[in-house]
Parts: structure tokens; sequence; C-alpha cells
């Protein structure tokens, strides 16, 4: 039982962050509006998705 709690409470840590880091794009998707710009690093986005 207690291995199940633990697993659990990572679990929904690890979905909070992913939460957070993507509030903008989450925020975006609601609302409808123009997806912002992805940090420089990701690049497997178009550079002209990818802020400056």
């Amino acid at each position: 039982m207690k291995s199940k709690t633990v697993i659990g409470i990572i679990a929904t840590v690890l979905v909070l962050c992913c939460c957070i880091t993507h509030r903008r794009v989450i925020k975006a998707l609601i609302k409808g509006e123009e997806m912002p710009k992805a940090p420089k690093w990701h690049c497997w986005v178009p550079k002209d998705k990818r802020r400056d």
C-alpha cells in the first residue's frame, strides 16, 4: 500500500510540473489563441516558430 501512495505522489508532482512548465501553451489551447513561440533550444520546431 505504501508504494502505491509514493508512486501516486510522484506522478502527481510530475504532472503538476508539466502543467506549470507548459502553462502558456495550455492557456492558448483553452482560449483558442495562437500558440506562443517555443524556446530557442527547441531544435525540432521550425525557426520561425521559435523565440529569438
